[in-house]
């Protein structure tokens, strides 16, 4: 077996679960498909424990920026930093430094879940580029950024070495993207298929924002 590829899971208090445990499972099914060809790991500011969303999961990051394995692929879940009313994350100084260092690597891939779209475009690098977020918050992420082109009514955006993805579920979508570009579309169907998840499926209805 070749060199593995590090995927680097992004976790801070208020980490939406789903934005992160679903690409975590694509990985980790085409691991079994790929002769272990992914190192799946999470990585956070800290060693400390912190809550998920709502504090329903304690998560103990494996690494932290100063000790993680130089990853491969970079995975953003969103962040809810309030329940009432919601505030999303944007994103530490110290992580928004970390990404834009580890993007000029060459071959890095990058991809955000859902609201994990604030994070990344605090860091710049989707400037002048395509993207996409969750459907209620296209209209504010692009207010905060107007140099982005948002997107809507897709499941992903793919745009050089950066993925982004709609509303949490998505994410999984984004990550079997991933897949068919480094295994190949056998794989990603696959991979789809132990997870019971239809790639092709529509949209919600009360999902889609106009113009449809």
């Amino acid at each position: 077996m070749g060199t593995k590829l590090n995927v680097a899971l992004l976790v801070y208090p208020g980490v939406e679960m789903v934005d992160m445990n679903g690409p975590a499972d694509v990985f980790l099914k085409a691991n079994n498909l790929t002769n272990g060809k992914y190192f799946i790991y999470t990585l956070a500011e800290s060693p400390e424990s912190f809550g998920s969303e709502a504090s329903v999961v304690t998560i103990t990051p494996t690494y932290t920026f100063d000790n993680c394995p130089e990853p491969d692929i970079i995975i953003i879940p969103g962040q809810i930093i309030s329940e009432n009313p919601y505030m999303f994350g944007s994103g530490s100084e110290t992580l928004i430094k970390w990404l834009q260092k580890m993007a000029v690597k060459p071959g890095i891939r990058i991809m955000s879940v859902c609201i994990g779209a604030y994070i990344l475009a605090n860091t710049g690098l989707l400037k002048n580029k395509q993207a996409t977020t969750h459907y209620a918050s296209i209209t504010d992420i692009q207010s905060q950024y107007p140099d982005i082109r948002f997107v809507k009514n897709v499941r992903f955006v793919p745009d050089g070495n950066i993925v982004t993805t709609g509303g949490i579920t998505s994410g999984i979508d984004g990550a079997l993207y991933l897949i068919e570009k480094l295994d190949g579309g056998d794989i990603a169907q696959h991979v789809a298929d132990i997870m019971v998840y239809n790639r092709e499926a529509a949209l919600p209805p009360y999902t889609l924002l106009p113009p449809y």
